[in-house]
């Protein structure tokens, strides 16, 4: 029978049986034992929901995934002047070359709480506008030659229109309004 990997579980309660005085010694054998003490357990449970509290939850549904792929660029990536070809060859849109395309450079909770009535109003339809102007920069393809895009560049700060889903994610981003 091969040996079996014990479980997290197993593991801790082996510890903690092992650190058990059997022979009527005071205090426990295993150096480990006071970090399994009935205090430290409560310890080590706030840690766990501490840390769990504080790791950015990820969308797992790819049209959230790809939106924030193609759209979210916080803090702004300092690529040099060729902002655009580099940032859209990084990210996947010029096989072929996307036509046109904004980054937000804004943080991924300030984004999604466009979402919210807290960042966004309705705008029409599915869409939410930003409630604030928002740090945005446009690609908008002037050429592709010999398999390479090139794009010209525009900054500048304006409300953005994006759609979400059931879950509160941006999902889509409105380029059409405000080119």
């Amino acid at each position: 029978m091969p040996n079996k990997t014990p479980t997290l579980h197993e593991g801790v309660t082996r510890l903690y049986s092992q650190a058990q005085p059997s022979d009527g010694m005071q205090g426990p054998r295993n150096p480990a034992m006071p970090l399994l003490q009935k205090g430290s357990k409560a310890l080590a449970l706030i840690i766990l929901v501490t840390s769990l509290a504080v790791t950015p939850v990820s969308p797992q549904n790819p049209h959230q995934e790809k939106f924030l792929r193609q759209h979210l660029d916080f803090p702004r990536t300092n690529v040099g002047p060729d902002y655009c070809r580099v940032m859209m060859l990084r990210r996947g849109m010029t096989r072929p070359c996307k036509d046109t395309n904004s980054f937000v450079h804004l943080p991924r909770d300030e984004l999604k709480a466009i979402c919210t009535w807290a960042g966004g109003v309705h705008y029409r339809r599915a869409l939410r506008i930003s409630r604030a102007q928002v740090s945005v920069t446009t690609c908008k393809l002037q050429r592709a030659a010999r398999g390479q895009c090139f794009y010209w560049a525009h900054w500048g700060r304006r409300h953005i229109l994006i759609s979400c889903d059931a879950a509160g994610w941006p999902v889509h981003f409105e380029e059409s309004n405000f080119m």
